[in-house]
């Protein structure tokens, strides 16, 4: 079963994916497709999570759990049974543990084995980069949407008199 988050990120199943991408992308994909709520998601944050504040409200059959640690990330992989796993990156988990990275993404590649995981971060970190490895797809976006562009003053005076009053500095 494949799951199209956006135009441009369609997850397979049984794969591991890794989304690099700001924080608008996934929360605006995840709010335009409330139709996930008929699979069993389960979204795992770490010490913070970015994306839940953002979600919409009426996502209600989203599962939350937390990992403070690679060991108990490591855990939610083992006993996960969900259709989608969404886990959000948290280079802390690795501050003390730098050993636990190749680990955890080998479990992720593991647990996509009976589910869609969809890994993301918002932006590319070593470890983030040493778990890329054993991904079988990868989302890198820069940028997220952007808001459309202000119009021009109406009136030409003001433009014109808001410029000639500035002052330009010469170089030395």
């Amino acid at each position: 079963m494949d799951f199209e988050l956006h135009p441009m990120i369609c997850l397979g199943s049984r794969t591991f994916h890794v989304l690099v991408a700001p924080v608008q992308t996934l929360v605006g994909a995840m709010n335009a497709h409330l139709d996930l709520q008929k699979f069993r998601v389960l979204y795992v944050c770490g010490n913070y999570s970015r994306i839940l504040s953002h979600l919409d409200r009426s996502f209600t059959s989203l599962e939350v759990r937390r990992a403070f640690t690679a060991f108990q990330l490591m855990t939610i992989l083992e006993e996960n049974h969900h259709t989608l796993l969404i886990p959000e990156h948290d280079p802390l988990l690795y501050e003390d543990a730098a050993e636990m990275v190749e680990y955890v993404a080998r479990a992720l590649k593991e647990a996509a084995n009976n589910s869609v995981v969809l890994l993301y971060a918002p932006a590319s970190d070593p470890h983030l980069e040493e778990m890329i490895k054993y991904a079988d797809r990868v989302f890198c976006f820069a940028e997220g949407p952007r808001p459309a562009a202000r119009p021009a003053a109406k009136n030409g005076r003001k433009a014109q008199a808001s410029t000639a009053s500035q002052t330009i500095l010469e170089a030395f």
